[in-house]
């Protein structure tokens, strides 16, 4: 595991990843946070060591964990075939550092901050038919940005049209790093360079605020990943998130 990445996950695990409290694992460490049960990032099992599907899942199992986190890539793939027989669903997630000057400058776009709350209906449109983003999932992972609020700073920001958020991303960061998630814009509002505008300008507050370095997490499968390499990212390596529907 690179530098980079290593340090990624470090931070990964000081805010958008981490529960209230952990329990040991034979297999690694599971991590509860019984606020918000429906939140996946709080409540998982991270695999640290070598082991068979069948152990993996009995241990998920026993932890009452319905989703499992596995930071090395290739053990995730050798764990993905025993999983996918059995109806769980798999998400490779790319990890990305801003580690280049941006391809292109933003558009003289205005882009402002908000408060959490003035998001939610835009959020709402951009999932709407996850089979996921039910009310109570998703009042867990509003209630969760603050949370994180509790551990390091997050701002919001927006592009705004006739008073409403319609291009928006969070800014999580500390003394040390910072992490860009939850990029959104409205569907007819896209290609208009407002991801752009509002990732560039979460980026400069989160350096201004002292942050060094600046990470992300991306679905590894679809075309966001593009866009940030486009604004200076690099893939550091990738990990593997098995979710259990049935549970």
């Amino acid at each position: 595991m690179s530098d980079d990445l290593a340090r990624a996950y470090a931070f990964l695990e000081r805010g958008d990843m981490v529960g209230e409290r952990t329990e040991p694992s034979s297999v690694g460490t599971a991590f509860f946070d019984d606020k918000l049960p429906r939140r996946l990032d709080s409540n998982f099992l991270r695999v640290e060591r070598e082991a068979d599907g069948e152990t993996v899942r009995a241990e998920a199992e026993r932890l009452g964990r319905r989703a499992i986190f596995i930071p090395e890539s290739e053990l995730g793939e050798r764990l993905v075939p025993f999983f996918q027989e059995r109806g769980w669903r798999v998400n490779r997630v790319v990890v990305m550092a801003q580690r280049r000057e941006p391809d292109r400058e933003p558009a003289p776009i205005e882009v402002v901050e908000v408060e959490e709350q003035a998001l939610r209906p835009a959020r709402q449109q951009v999932v709407s038919g996850q089979p996921w983003a039910k009310k109570k999932v998703m009042d867990q992972l509003f209630a969760g940005k603050h949370r994180i609020a509790e551990r390091m700073t997050v701002r919001f920001f927006a592009v705004v049209v006739d008073g409403e958020p319609v291009s928006y991303t969070d800014v999580y960061y500390d003394e040390t790093g910072a992490q860009i998630e939850d990029v959104g814009t409205l569907h007819e509002h896209r290609g208009r360079g407002y991801a752009t505008a509002v990732v560039l300008h979460a980026i400069a507050e989160a350096r201004r605020g002292g942050a060094e370095f600046v990470c992300l997490v991306a679905d590894y499968e679809d075309w966001p990943k593009e866009l940030y390499k486009r604004l200076g990212f690099d893939e550091l390596g990738y990990y593997v998130k098995l979710i259990n529907p049935n549970v």
